[in-house]
């Protein structure tokens, strides 16, 4: 949509630089008004929050804020950089535009004219980088004066004739007079003029440090997190959506996507996706009925997932949130969703941009051509495009982390649907730190939350629905758990790498053409079993292999052959796919059969719901072992997990063998109950407690606005992130790519590795530390079919989510 006035004589004025190709940059008021442009879709996403934040007049104080917050840049040196005739400028646009909120103030309150300072002074930096400006060491050094000297006196009228011709037709063009969007009373032009002094300048910026200071006393005297919060929500907020408009307008980006559908819209999205076929369950129903937050309890398979989006499309939310665990999982639920919502998805992890650009390529765009289009895509996620994103909890997290662009964050999570998905893949300190951020989400930002799974053990749904208020627990209803009968359990001794059960899976597969899953708890003995396995089938019957220490490239290619291969709806034929705990909720796969190390029991249970999924088949075998829970102690902790489940698990097949147990899908989350008793209950209860208070009091009660902490990125690093390293057989490939510019096809060459093991292989002396060009690179075995190949000795044993850590993000 074109502005329905354009300023005289400002077309000399640019905002941005040309872009490749042309030799006009944007103009100010072009940029301006896609700013505001921006804003207004933000507006219309959530009309109430002035009145959820206490601050009746948000909508105008920020659309003025966003009006201003370039004038800046009319500064002669400012203008030379964008047309190339200077290489920098030596001071900040943003404090040279706070010359000119006495503009727009005159009828705003004291506080009201604090919030539109702030929200123009801080669009790009943080507070404290500005102090230079406030307080400067003393006055010869004084930045001040000589900015203001930039300004051509000839550009002030017109800037000024702008406001005073245009604001009324641009503000109703984008329908914000309902929302509170008024005309100030705009000085006379010589007063305008006149006010355009270092004082003014200096005035808003110590008035604005004057506040901060007396927010952060008030908060300190509240003393808890709970009254604190309200304290530095409205301007957390107000600056988040002042940088997301500002972004989203530099972006280039469109007018943003309208809510998700409506409940019976929905429904018939759904209806065609199936060819008519699709039906309501009473869960499905009794979530499409439900206000605000709930728990969902329901087997693996009962349609959980349209649940949630039922439930969603009931809430009607700005933003909807669908977050689940590991990177293979939200690429496959990205997908899932992307058919029903066709261009209204994004996907944002940290290599989201990578799985994106392989989908394009499969689309048959160039490698140019999916890069490119990739990079806009996962910018536009991040941006906050779409209307319904897949993302992991840790880029909620961020957050409370206080990284920089915070606030952008918790604006786009005000008012905001979020949707978890398998939360037993979470140990409990990482669930102590994500009920911590949602509790704070949903007592001070308004947001919603949807848990779900075919797990939930009582002391998750004890904590959970303390943290939201008590809300209702969904679940299936008891016949529709009995015909989820898909499963016949049988407990084997010994352990995978026995030549006996290896011997076992390559009978059955061969002897009944089933397609059969293998999984390890660790990526070496997946290696291992795939090398085994190779050696004893025969050549015709495909064996795969998937886990997470394979780069980027070859992961992908690995996940699309086993979708083809035994995803719903293929062809069957008799197949092995070996895989770690990244199976347990990644693939949308339907295998026959499954052989599995222990586990503990909700790990175990999500891995049978890679078996029979559907339940169209005669009872599937589930085969566990019952090797030494030692042997995994290092990769479960404590251990007593999985010797706990050993004994439910033979304790309850004891009586049914040979023939092994049935399973009814209704009494697992008792059997969970049962695990979780006495010592194990203590201590994950202790744990969980002590990592959410240590995270309330150290990371939620000291957020604050205008201030980001880069200190605790490397805490944030530590703990949920991965880090990358080149495996030294693919040096040669990565430096060509670099070379040749082909940076998204040097970046499919990493690896994924967890901190703690690439400080381990560190100590060993196997990295060679990379630079800003090349990342760490580790002399060790690597193969497109067994990954990356880590020391089989010498490595000290592995902390909780070992192989799992790698695919967090």
């Amino acid at each position: 949509m074109l502005p329905p006035c354009q300023p005289q004589g400002l077309h000399h004025l640019w905002a941005k630089s040309p872009p490749p190709g042309s030799s006009a940059g944007q103009s100010l008021a072009e940029h301006t008004w896609l700013v505001l442009a921006r804003l207004a879709d933000l507006i219309h996403l959530r009309p109430h929050l002035p009145q959820t934040l206490g601050v009746p007049r948000l909508w105008h104080i920020l659309f003025w804020a966003a009006w201003l917050h370039d004038f800046g840049k009319a500064a002669r040196g400012f203008q030379q950089v964008l047309r190339g005739k200077a290489r920098r400028w030596n001071y900040r646009h943003e404090v040279l535009s706070l010359a000119f909120v006495d503009w727009a103030s005159a009828d705003l309150e004291a506080d009201e004219q604090i919030l539109l300072a702030a929200a123009v002074a801080t669009h790009h930096k943080d507070w404290h980088e500005l102090d230079d400006y406030r307080t400067p060491p003393d006055e010869d050094s004084d930045p001040l004066p000589a900015m203001l000297e930039e300004l051509d006196p000839a550009d002030i009228p017109l800037l000024y004739r702008w406001i005073e011709t245009c604001a009324a037709a641009w503000r109703d063009a984008l329908d914000l007079r309902p929302c509170g969007v008024e005309i100030p009373s705009l000085p006379e032009l010589r007063q305008a003029q006149a006010g355009l002094r270092p004082k003014s300048i200096r005035r808003r910026l110590q008035a604005i440090q004057q506040t901060v200071l007396e927010w952060e006393e008030q908060a300190y005297r509240a003393g808890s997190r709970e009254e604190m919060a309200p304290v530095f929500r409205p301007a957390i907020v107000l600056r988040g959506l002042m940088i997301q408009s500002d972004h989203l307008a530099s972006a280039g980006s469109d007018s943003l996507p309208a809510r998700i559908e409506a409940v019976p819209a929905l429904l018939a999205e759904l209806r065609r996706l199936s060819q008519g076929s699709f039906q309501l369950y009473a869960h499905q129903q009794a979530a499409a009925q439900t206000p605000g937050s709930a728990l969902l309890i329901a087997p693996t398979g009962s349609g959980k997932t349209e649940a949630a989006l039922l439930w969603a499309a009931h809430q009607q939310p700005p933003r909807l949130f669908y977050t689940l665990p590991f990177q293979a999982s939200m690429n496959a639920m990205f997908d899932r969703l992307n058919a029903l919502l066709p261009g209204r998805v994004g996907l944002l992890h940290g290599r989201s941009s990578l799985a994106l650009m392989q989908r394009l390529m499969d689309q048959s765009y160039t490698p140019q051509e999916a890069a490119r289009l990739a990079r806009q895509l996962n910018d536009r996620a991040a941006l906050g495009y779409y209307p319904l994103r897949v993302f992991s909890p840790y880029q909620m997290l961020k957050a409370s982390f206080q990284l920089k662009g915070y606030e952008t964050l918790l604006a786009e999570f005000s008012e905001a649907a979020f949707i978890f998905d398998e939360m037993h893949a979470y140990e409990p300190r990482r669930l102590g730190m994500i009920a911590a951020t949602i509790q704070f989400l949903a007592q001070h930002y308004g947001a919603r939350f949807f848990v779900m799974s075919a797990t939930l053990p009582h002391m998750l749904r004890r904590q959970l629905r303390q943290r939201l208020n008590d809300p209702p627990v969904l679940r299936a209803e008891p016949q529709l758990c009995r015909r989820f009968q898909r499963h016949r359990l049988h407990l084997l001794e010994g352990g995978l790498l026995d030549e006996e059960n290896l011997q076992r899976i390559c009978r059955s597969v061969q002897a009944e053409n089933l397609q059969a899953l293998v999984v390890c708890n660790t990526v070496q003995r997946a290696q291992q079993v795939w090398e085994r396995l190779r050696s004893s089938l025969p050549p015709g019957i495909p064996l795969f292999l998937l886990h997470s220490r394979f780069c980027m490239r070859d992961r992908l290619r690995h996940e699309n052959a086993i979708l083809q291969a035994a995803g719903l709806g293929s062809r069957r034929q008799p197949l092995v796919v070996v895989a770690t705990q990244v199976v347990e909720v990644s693939l949308n796969l339907d295998l026959d059969v499954l052989y599995s190390d222990p586990a503990p029991l909700e790990a175990l249970l999500q891995r049978f719901g890679r078996i029979n999924r559907l339940g169209l088949r005669p009872p599937a075998a589930l085969y566990v072992f019952t090797q030494d829970e030692k042997v995994f102690g290092y990769v479960y902790h404590p251990r007593e997990q999985i010797s706990r489940t050993l004994d439910l698990l033979k304790e309850r097949t004891a009586p049914a063998r040979p023939n092994g147990l049935l399973l009814d899908e209704s009494a697992l989350p008792g059997w969970l109950d049962e695990v979780y008793q006495d010592s194990l209950l203590a201590r994950w209860e202790q744990d969980f407690e002590a990592s959410l208070q240590e995270f309330e009091e150290n990371f939620l009660a000291a957020l604050k606005p205008f201030h980001s902490d880069q200190a605790l990125a490397g805490q944030f690093n530590r703990l949920f992130d991965s880090l990358e390293v080149l495996p030294e057989a693919l040096y040669d490939e990565y430096i060509q790519a670099q070379e040749e510019y082909r940076y998204p096809d040097a970046d499919r060459l990493l690896v994924p590795l967890g901190w703690w093991q690439v400080q381990r292989l560190r100590q060993m002396g196997v990295v060679m530390e990379g630079d800003e060009r090349l990342p760490p690179v580790v002399r060790l075995p690597y193969d497109e079919i067994l990954g990356l190949q880590l020391p089989g000795s010498g490595m000290t044993p592995s902390p909780p989510d070992a192989d799992q850590a790698e695919d967090f993000d």
